[in-house]
């Protein structure tokens, strides 16, 4: 063996200055985290689902899961191009949100309206948008 290999010295620390990634802001982590619980439970449901014999409904919602569950760890990791389609999904939600609150009444309307604004402000706040555009070293 060589003296590096019998060494018990404990392993290296990088140098103060190297850059370190810095954990997600609150908000951030608070949409990545509600985006994979509920596309975790839609997947779940949609198993669940799979029972009742609506194969083709139960395979659609369990990809819509998992599209959420893929766009929660993305944002959580910082990927620009997740807080966009965020963002561009809740615009969509939100329009189809305002045509059902005319079509169908408030109460659905309002319901169906919550969430796309919630993951909008979340992502939204001032120091999320630093976070995701960062200068990050490359990895």
């Amino acid at each position: 063996m060589s003296d590096a290999e019998q060494s018990n010295d404990p392993p290296q620390q990088p140098p103060a200055d190297s850059p370190r990634r810095a954990s997600a802001p609150g908000a951030v982590q608070a949409a990545a985290i509600l985006l994979c619980v509920g596309g975790g439970l839609t997947v779940v449901f949609a198993l669940a689902g799979l029972g009742s014999g609506a194969l083709l409904r139960s395979a659609a919602y369990a990809l819509y899961g998992l599209l959420w569950l893929g766009l929660g760890y993305a944002v959580h990791g910082g990927r620009r191009w997740a807080r966009r389609a965020v963002l561009v999904l809740c615009t969509v939600g939100a329009a189809l949100a305002g045509i059902r609150l005319v079509v169908s009444g408030v109460s659905e309307g309002i319901s169906a309206l919550a969430w796309p604004l919630v993951y909008a402000i979340l992502l939204s706040t001032t120091p999320a948008r630093a976070w995701f555009h960062r200068d990050r070293p490359a990895a």
